[in-house]
């Protein structure tokens, strides 16, 4: 279409018809034969250079050589004297004695700039078994009726390949003045001559090109047969979009028997668009068949209606389908958020299959309403079949309607213990609407809702809710939720842009909370950091009660930094309570492993002296992977002491081949050394292939400084 728009273009610059048509396409001819090139001549040396070289041009040689012609075809989109220039250059290259490449080459650039006096000499080459296809090709993206006639005159002058790709080429241009001979040619003995004529008459798709198809396929051959099918398929597609309604209704009724499913389901497709006042009964029993093909065809067909009313027909039918009819309706009608696709899919909630009932709920992101939430929800919490509470979670998650965040606030809000699972579509679908609903369910006096609130307001508390989590997080029990509820309070706590006031929450939650509370803040509140703070941990290790002492203890062992690291070990050393004494020693173990600015070989030395004190193998492997990231000549011999030591051994691979990696450039030899000696003693995958890398890079500095 491209080609035949320009073509109708240069047809108004050039008027020419009839005789006068002919006159001058012999005069273009005869002026570029005696005279090639020679309308600009002499203006452009190097356009001149490029096309002597290509009537020369042979395989193996550059096109770099032709880029004038190239820089020309582009300029000639928008100025006809170029475009008018090129392409007779070119029919001077097609009617010389250019080689076949160069003529190749030619018809390519044609395409682009050719017009009407291209054609009469590319319909030359149609007989040319070598040029023929890219002449076809020229002629096609020309276009236009003198293209078509030329090809005509031409189809009984060829034979063979040539002509079968004349047919090809008829075909592509829709010619329907071609018909008759296209039919014509369907009683020829070339198999492929049959072949290209069944498939030319289907894109041309007229009513006399699919009379044609049906009366040949009444005795085609086998082996044709199936090609039949198609261009009859492919004609009535054509007729529909001509208005021609009837012809393709009957061509599409004739092959909804056909072998093929595919064949049967596009035929099906064909004839609701060929019938639009009994498509949308066509559709509904579509839907409601047993042949899978029929209901997908029917269901993309749903998929495609534009008009409210048509959707609300087919909504309002679905509750009646089967359900294998039902799921493939409400798929097709995701996305629809008419009344009726609501209805529909509340129906099914009711009283359907899990299939069904799973299908629905896709429905109701779009369509259903902010009242529909407590519906969704109870069954989000309460069906027995996990997909089900999924599918209904995930619709509360996506639903688009107005008003359904307020809808779930008040189911968390006004329930005497909501749900658990309504809190998590509420933290599903991240909207700071809920933080204050996420506070309330905190306090809930169901533990599993209690739980999840917290889980939620770690992710979704800001600093506006960090006082009242602190005095929530004062409330709870030991185990899952309090350590949960610390992490809610501390991040809440951490974005408070003042650092100095961001203890203030838990401190002022300390002062008010009871024995019971203290303890489940002290953890959270060591994290913090600051003197108040560790003034508060320090009293508390000195509380008479036993379960407050833990409590500092184990807040101590929470420390963000290294400036308790003194304590920390005197503690490990002296103190009489063995579970204070290795909390402190792996809280020693972390705090001086962080990142610091002393040397590394000072934190060697803290490591390994504080490990002495380590009796608990666990305690030991803790110290051996923290000295994996002490970069030093000591560590790494230390560490591949460990190799001997049997509980050691599985613990010290990996910390040996970090620090080796590390201290791989700085000190290649020892690193070479453990990283040989704990090659062989490793199973692990990822080690296996690192190691090998890393001795691959120490031996190629090693060769780079040698040079």
């Amino acid at each position: 279409m491209r080609h035949q728009r320009r073509h109708v273009a240069v047809s108004k610059r050039t008027p020419i018809t009839g005789i006068a048509q002919l006159g001058a396409c012999l005069i273009v001819g005869l002026v570029t034969y005696a005279m090639p090139m020679a309308s600009a001549f002499g203006e452009n040396p190097a356009l001149d250079g490029a096309f002597q070289k290509l009537a020369k041009l042979e395989l193996g040689q550059g096109l770099e050589i032709l880029h004038p012609v190239r820089q020309a075809v582009v300029q000639s989109r928008t100025d006809e004297k170029v475009r008018a220039d090129l392409e007779a250059r070119l029919i001077a290259i097609l009617q010389g004695d250019a080689t076949d490449l160069a003529k190749d080459y030619a018809c390519r650039q044609l395409v682009i700039v050719g017009s009407e006096p291209s054609i009469t000499v590319l319909a030359e080459l149609l007989a040319n078994p070598r040029l023929s296809y890219m002449a076809r090709y020229a002629m096609e993206g020309i276009g236009g009726p003198v293209a078509i006639q030329k090809m005509q005159e031409k189809l009984d002058k060829t034979g063979g390949r040539q002509k079968v790709g004349v047919v090809i080429s008829l075909g592509r241009l829709a010619d329907a003045g071609s018909v008759s001979k296209l039919s014509a040619l369907l009683g020829e003995e070339d198999e492929a001559l049959r072949e290209a004529a069944a498939v030319a008459l289907g894109r041309i798709g007229t009513v006399p090109a699919a009379s044609a198809l049906r009366d040949f396929a009444r005795k085609a051959p086998d082996e044709l047969r199936n090609v039949v099918v198609d261009a009859e398929l492919q004609a009535a597609k054509s007729l529909c979009r001509q208005g021609e309604n009837q012809a393709a209704t009957s061509l599409f009724e004739s092959l909804l028997s056909a072998d093929s499913e595919r064949v049967r389901a596009t035929a099906l497709r064909g004839l609701i668009s060929a019938k639009p006042p009994e498509s949308l009964a066509m559709i509904l029993a579509g839907l409601a068949a047993e042949e899978p093909w029929s209901r997908a065809v029917a269901a993309d067909c749903v998929v495609e209606l534009k008009k409210p009313k048509e959707i609300k027909t087919i909504a309002s039918a679905v509750p009646a389908l089967p359900v294998p009819g039902k799921i493939a309706a409400f798929v097709s009608l995701k996305g629809r958020r008419h009344p009726a696709v609501r209805e529909a899919a509340l129906m099914s909630l009711d009283r359907s299959e899990v299939e069904v009932c799973t299908a629905a709920l896709g429905v109701l992101v779009a369509s259903g309403t902010a009242e529909d939430v407590s519906t969704l929800a109870d069954l989000a919490s309460t069906a027995k079949d996990l997909p089900l509470c999924h599918a209904a979670f995930e619709t509360i998650r996506l639903m688009t309607a107005s008003g359904t965040n307020k809808a779930i606030i008040a189911l968390i809000s006004e329930a005497r213990t909501p749900h658990p699972v309504v809190v998590n579509c509420a933290l599903a679908r991240r909207s700071p609407e809920f933080v204050p609903a996420f506070l309330k369910a905190a306090d809930s006096s169901d533990a599993a809702t209690r739980l999840e609130a917290f889980k939620a307001l770690e992710i979704m508390a800001t600093e506006k809710e960090a006082e009242s989590l602190a005095v929530l997080l004062g409330k709870t029990a030991p185990g899952e939720e309090r350590e949960v509820a610390g992490r809610a309070s501390w991040m809440s706590c951490q974005k408070i842009p003042d650092p100095t006031r961001r203890s203030a929450p838990l401190l002022a939650a300390m002062e008010n909370a009871d024995l019971e509370g203290q303890c489940a803040i002290l953890p959270s509140l060591a994290r913090m950091g600051g003197e108040q703070s560790l003034a508060n941990v320090h009293a508390a290790m000195q509380n008479s009660n036993r379960a407050v002492r833990d409590a500092g203890y184990r807040a101590l062992a929470n420390w963000p930094d290294a400036t308790v690291a003194d304590e920390l070990r005197d503690i490990a050393m002296t103190c009489e309570v063995e579970s204070y004494r290795v909390w402190s020693l792996r809280a020693y173990a972390r705090v001086v492993s962080l990142p610091n600015q002393r040397p590394p070989q000072q934190t060697f030395e803290m490591l390994s002296s504080a490990m002495k004190l380590a009796t608990r193998t666990e305690d030991k492997e803790l110290f051996v992977s923290r000295l994996g990231s002490v970069r030093v000549p000591d560590a790494l011999a230390l560490l591949v002491s460990f190799l001997d030591n049997g509980k050691l051994k599985k613990s010290a691979v990996p910390a040996i081949f970090t620090l080796a990696k590390g201290l791989s450039q700085s000190h290649p030899d020892q690193a070479k050394a453990a990283l040989e000696k704990v090659q062989p003693m490793t199973k692990d995958a990822a080690l296996l292939q690192q190691i090998p890398a890393v001795l691959r890079d120490i031996e190629t500095r090693k060769r780079r400084q040698k040079k």
